[in-house]
């Protein structure tokens, strides 16, 4: 008895109030315009909390590049140029190259399965044009066979380039496509077929595609 409640007061206590308050702040960027200003105690009294988780989150989702910090100002939501978003895409292409062949024979029909659920969700969200709920889906269905080498700093730093471009460049997302469920299709037949170097060939070509329809988004909305 003694023991379970000891793994209770572990689960209660995994989230700290900062951590909760990081989550709670990194939702609200995506819904902000980039460059928006942002007070730590009107934020702390947004979401009912004392100042210092809250400035812990703050200054945790500055160090990831989600806000900007301007000396004697504060906080404001980051910007990103075409540059930076190139970056993205080229680290996002080494991670999910070098872990998609490293996980490939380890994929079951119970990923399989959930890979297309999340494709599923994207379809949903593209008919009804919900931008956020697009990306997010898109995200989840790489983080399938991301998660699954079990690398848990591989799978931060990717979750965190994914939600990073998304924040700091949401308008971008806007223009959301089609394209990206056809090619996610593609790639599951491949998976299913058991044929690895055709679905990296696939992985491959989607991250490319994806990288173009990211730079004609950035030239029509700059």
């Amino acid at each position: 008895m003694a023991k379970r409640r000891t793994e209770v007061k572990e689960e209660i206590m995994v989230e700290t109030l900062s951590d909760k308050a990081y989550r709670i702040i990194k939702e609200k960027l995506l819904h902000m315009k980039k460059g928006s200003y942002l007070s730590i105690r009107k934020v702390a009294e947004e979401i009912n909390m004392s100042y210092t988780p809250v400035r812990e989150a703050f200054l945790r989702l500055h160090k990831e590049g989600f806000l900007e910090l301007v000396p004697k100002v504060g906080f404001f939501t980051n910007t990103i140029g075409l540059d930076e978003i190139l970056q993205i895409y080229e680290a996002r292409e080494c991670i999910e190259l070098f872990v998609f062949q490293r996980v490939f024979d380890k994929i079951d029909e119970s990923h399989i399965k959930l890979m297309k659920e999340y494709l599923e969700k994207q379809k949903k969200s593209f008919e009804e044009k919900q931008a956020h709920e697009f990306v997010k889906a898109d995200q989840k269905f790489h983080e399938v066979f991301i998660d699954l080498y079990n690398n848990k700093y591989l799978s931060g730093l990717y979750r965190n380039l994914r939600e990073q471009y998304f924040i700091c460049s949401k308008n971008i997302a806007e223009g959301i496509s089609d394209a990206a469920i056809v090619e996610h299709i593609e790639l599951l037949k491949y998976i299913e077929k058991r044929d690895l170097e055709k679905a990296l060939e696939v992985l491959n070509k989607h991250i490319e595609n994806s990288k173009e329809r990211i730079k004609a988004g950035y030239m029509r909305i700059n």
